[in-house]
């Protein structure tokens, strides 16, 4: 058997947007995500899809928060060394969900993720969800734009439907 007594210190210096940046002394055996929380995690602003780990020791990471709340074994890819940098840049595409959905909210996306994703990442849609009018409102020249979308047509076609920083989806639930 054996017992661990002392674990060696490591700094890991937090900068970009989170809620207290600056140097930390943590456990080695602490990760990426451990050191976020202590610096508070990134503020409303910071991304928390495409956060840089700068190290001397590893080539460089980026780590993705939302990866992480669907498969925690990707924490083993974040463990830290001394002095590693963690670098919390600008949220990039943010979109807001709500209506039929499990957890309506701001989601921020990467290249690639569209409508389909962002519903994913609200839990899916409820059994009530009316599919074929999904609302998008989307600032455009300085106009705010209603965009009606059938989703069940998109599933048909195999296709997905481009989003835009600050567009708001909302999809209704099927009237009695």
């Amino acid at each position: 058997s054996v017992e661990l007594n002392y674990s060696r210190s490591i700094n890991v210096n937090i900068t970009g947007d989170v809620f207290n940046p600056g140097s930390y002394s943590i456990p080695a055996t602490n990760t990426a995500y451990n050191a976020l929380v202590a610096a508070g995690g990134p503020s409303q602003i910071g991304s928390v899809r495409n956060i840089k780990i700068l190290s001397s020791e590893r080539p460089d990471r980026i780590l993705d928060v939302y990866q992480f709340i669907n498969n925690p074994s990707v924490k083993d890819e974040f463990f830290l060394s001394n002095n590693d940098y963690i670098y919390v840049p600008l949220a990039g595409r943010v979109v807001e969900i709500s209506g039929a959905v499990e957890r309506p909210y701001f989601y921020e996306l990467i290249e690639g993720e569209e409508l389909k994703d962002v519903i994913n990442f609200a839990g899916g849609l409820t059994a009530d969800a009316y599919k074929q009018n999904i609302q998008v409102i989307r600032i455009v020249n300085d106009e705010e734009r209603l965009i009606d979308v059938n989703l069940n047509k998109l599933r048909v076609l195999k296709k997905d439907f481009a989003l835009m920083d600050g567009d708001k989806i909302f999809i209704d639930t099927i009237s009695q």
